[in-house]
């Protein structure tokens, strides 16, 4: 049986997330791959964009969000049909586990606008098991 170990296995292991929120008007769901990490601590995922970003302009006008882990070859995925997303003043313990997953980035970490995924439910496939994980608060 799946858990929230699986749950940040999975985004940790998956680095790249896809995530649709809305477009500023509301007409459309728009697609943007992010590098993404699973906090222990809060149970969301961060991720970061530049302030200027169309996904931060969208954040701001709507904080519905969806989002997924890619299927490629053999890997287990993630998809969370119903998420709320939020700008967030980043600790400095986020930055850190930020930073260490990708250390490539740390230069624009420090100019850039973060981001955290919050949901209840993330739908785990696990060796072609399908299972539901709740995620508590």
């Amino acid at each position: 049986m799946s858990d929230l170990k699986d749950v940040e296995r999975i985004i940790n292991s998956a680095k790249q997330i896809a995530v649709a929120t809305l477009t500023e008007d509301g007409s459309a769901p728009d697609v943007r791959i992010v590098l993404g990490v699973f906090d222990a601590a809060s149970n969301q995922v961060l991720f970061m964009t530049s302030p200027q970003a169309e996904k931060a302009a969208e954040i701001a006008a709507h904080s519905q969000a969806a989002f997924a882990t890619p299927q490629f070859g053999d890997n287990d995925v993630l998809r969370v049909r119903k998420a709320t997303v939020k700008p967030i003043d980043v600790t400095p313990a986020q930055l850190d586990l930020y930073n260490q997953q990708y250390p490539q980035t740390a230069k624009y970490a420090a100019h850039s606008a973060f981001f955290a995924l919050s949901f209840k439910q993330a739908e785990l496939t696990i060796k072609d098991e399908a299972s539901t994980v709740d995620i508590p608060a």
